[in-house]
């Protein structure tokens, strides 16, 4: 009776040897390749550039410096604003309004929101925050790169560091970018923001008029309901304008305004990124994004932005504009297919040769009568 096997301790060592060198060749033909979706990210951040270069001659006209790639004062003075001013409701750190600032930032967003598959001329809803303006520039050179129609809600006051002088809000930002005709999209309506998202405890009655300034120089709806809960149904209210949320296509949520996350605590319970239903958790209250997320429309959400930039190996706390094109978001790391396929067949062909030759002994071994067989 046949019984397939091989005893011989040289055949086993060969076979070791050729299958670890073939392991090791293919192991070693990772190529490092453009990612499919290259261009568009090389768009955005582009965009996302010329959008800084707008905002710097707005803020310091007649100054002819080149943003180039290395840090800029200038850069600085446009897109960090200060650590107090009077439309100041929360703390914030100072590295992640940094951070956000390099270009390639848009070519993240652009790869987040591929992860969606969305199609050209899908409508999104979009929030934003005062507290991260170089994150709004980077979530809106993505949606204009991938041809994506926004309606924007902002929260106008700012953490730390954000839009944050009274003369030079998100709100104001925006108008420059339409008025320039870099990015045209402009929010729809806007709140204060704020630990209630009506300024919150930290808003003098100066910073709230100077907030209602704003709003009404960029003719915006407010949204000023009188409590939290009644803001965020003015939120909902306000996209439904446009279209019921279940035909949104995404929702796009950046940093954590109140209103968008619905508590505080939220902040932990929401993961960074995309996330085709939000995880079913013990949530303290709900925000805008869950009645979305109850219309199975899927959220990107821009928060944690450390972990953002470890993820996609991003310069941290420096302002930084790097040469565009280069970094983990534009390549990826992939196997020669090629080789890989040569391996497995020479893997394949091997095994079945010694398939064959064990046969061979074995009936030459029944043919002698052999009592070991």
């Amino acid at each position: 009776m046949y019984r397939p096997t091989i005893k011989s301790r040289i055949w086993l060592v060969i076979t070791a040897i050729i299958f670890t060198a073939l392991f090791y060749w293919v192991e070693n033909s990772i190529e490092t390749i453009r990612t499919e979706d290259y261009d568009k990210k090389i768009q955005a951040s582009k965009l996302m550039l010329s959008a800084l270069e707008a905002l710097q001659e707005e803020r310091l006209p007649g100054n002819n410096s080149s943003m180039g790639t290395e840090v800029t004062d200038l850069l600085s003075f446009t897109m960090i604003g200060e650590k107090y001013s009077p439309i100041t409701t929360d703390e914030g750190r100072l590295s992640d309004k940094v951070t956000v600032l390099n270009p390639t930032f848009a070519a993240v967003m652009v790869d987040y929101i591929n992860k969606l598959s969305l199609n050209s001329g899908d409508t999104v809803a979009v929030m934003l925050s005062g507290s991260m303006p170089g994150a709004n520039i980077a979530v809106l050179a993505a949606i204009k790169t991938l041809k994506l129609y926004p309606v924007i809600i902002t929260s106008v006051g700012s953490s730390w560091w954000g839009a944050n002088s009274p003369d030079f809000t998100w709100l104001d930002m925006e108008r420059v970018l339409s008025e320039r005709d870099v990015i045209p999209f402009r929010s729809i309506a806007a709140s204060a923001g704020g630990s209630d998202d009506q300024g919150g405890l930290r808003l003098s009655s100066l910073g709230r008029q100077l907030i209602t300034d704003a709003v009404t120089r960029n003719e915006v709806i407010y949204i000023s309901q009188g409590s939290l809960t009644e803001n965020i149904r003015g939120r909902i209210k306000a996209f439904e304008r446009v279209i019921l949320l279940h035909q949104y296509k995404a929702i796009i949520n950046v940093g954590g305004g109140i209103a968008a996350i619905g508590h505080a605590q939220n902040r932990n319970l929401i993961p960074t990124g995309v996330s085709e239903k939000l995880p079913e958790k013990n949530y303290p209250n709900r925000g805008v994004i869950h009645y979305f997320s109850d219309e199975n429309v899927p959220l990107v959400h821009i928060s944690n932005i450390s972990k953002i930039a470890k993820l996609y190996e991003l310069p941290e706390d420096q302002i930084q504009l790097p040469e565009i094109g280069f970094g983990k978001v534009f390549f990826e790391r992939r196997y020669n297919m090629k080789n890989a396929w040569i391996a497995l067949i020479a893997m394949v062909l091997l095994m079945a040769a010694a398939k064959y030759f064990d046969k061979k002994h074995y009936q030459w071994r029944e043919e002698k009568n052999d009592p070991d067989v």
